[in-house]
């Protein structure tokens, strides 16, 4: 592979910078114990069959556990639900992550309450490309809240899409 462009790296970092993604939080369960990543990086793939694909960086706490398990969780978060995203992305408050609002057994991944959006995957193949991870999943359960006001990122900051 050819040595990075340091222009071209910076050029499409701002590239992205411009681009508005939904804000969600990637969730599993590994022996018993909840997990969760805050990722922008999320995409609907089909509607036959339904399914999307996430892409979890591969330093991430999460990564090494989402190609063994069967089910991911997406949880699509709503405007009023910025301090979630920041507790998953931030190491040092993993303990907090699942202490409220969340449906959690075990028996299938965490779903966040009140969610924008939850949809509960079934991994089904994964690709590794450059410093990240494709997982693709199948859509087997879908829950919605009534108002949508999705939380977004954009420039490097948190906003509302309305």
């Amino acid at each position: 592979m050819a040595a990075p462009d340091p222009v071209l790296h910076e050029s499409f970092r701002q590239a992205m910078r411009r681009v508005a993604s939904t804000v969600n939080v990637i969730s599993i369960c590994v022996d018993g114990q909840p997990m969760g990543i805050t990722a922008t990086a999320m995409s609907s793939i089909a509607m036959d069959p339904p399914s999307l694909l996430v892409c979890i960086n591969r330093a991430a706490s999460v990564h090494a556990s989402m190609g063994d398990v069967s089910h991911f969780g997406v949880n699509v978060l709503h405007r009023e639900q910025e301090h979630i995203a920041r507790m998953f992305a931030d190491r040092n408050q993993a303990a907090l992550r699942f202490a409220g609002g969340w449906h959690v057994d075990c028996a299938r991944p965490p779903r966040l309450a009140d969610a924008q959006a939850s949809l509960l995957c079934r991994r089904i193949d994964h690709h590794q490309f450059g410093t990240h991870s494709i997982f693709i999943g199948v859509v087997e359960e879908v829950v919605v809240r009534d108002d949508v006001d999705p939380l977004v990122y954009l420039n490097g900051a948190y906003a509302s899409a309305l």
